[in-house]
């Protein structure tokens, strides 16, 4: 527990200390929001963003598409507009660490892991969204996703029996 604590202190001192660097403005509510309506809105709240920082925000701007109630195949368009614009920002050798952060940020989220479409679209979209790294950028989500699940903090608010499990990221064209 100790080494969690030191770790999570850390990483928040790191992301202060990137967000002054970096010049990065998290994004109001009203600007989440709209980006959950409209994924293109998303460049603009990124701008300047660690991969620690734009995790948050995606995964923030998915608990909001998950609360517009979509039917699954809106939803799954939805998620692609997201991931697409996220990667088209992430720079391919943050993809990896960012898809990581992201799948722990939605494990440890309620609302958004107790959606299977919700995480399944997310690391399909990753999947076609990273090109070449689709499936290393996938696995990462969805091994990042299984361990927040299983042991994160807000564990007590879901029994074994009823966690989500990550969803298997198909095989892509030219994988054996």
């Amino acid at each position: 527990m100790k080494m969690q604590n030191i770790v999570l202190t850390g990483i928040v001192c790191l992301t202060t200390s990137l967000n002054a660097l970096a010049g990065f403005t998290p994004p109001t509510e009203a600007q989440i929001q709209a980006a959950a309506s409209n994924p293109a809105g998303l460049t603009a709240l990124l701008n300047g963003a660690t991969p620690v920082q734009a995790s948050h925000v995606v995964k923030t701007v998915m608990a909001r598409v998950a609360a517009l109630n979509l039917s699954d195949e809106a939803l799954a368009t939805r998620i692609n507009l997201l991931m697409g614009t996220t990667l088209s920002i992430v720079s391919t050798t943050n993809q990896v660490s960012f898809a990581t952060m992201l799948g722990t940020e939605m494990g440890n989220s309620l609302a958004i892991r107790s959606q299977p479409s919700l995480v399944s679209a997310t690391q399909g979209a990753l999947t076609t969204g990273a090109g070449t790294a689709g499936a290393a950028v996938a696995t990462a989500f969805g091994e990042a996703f299984s361990t927040a699940t299983s042991g994160s903090s807000n564990s007590q608010n879901t029994r074994n029996k009823d966690a989500v499990k990550p969803p298997s990221a198909g095989k892509y064209p030219g994988q054996n």
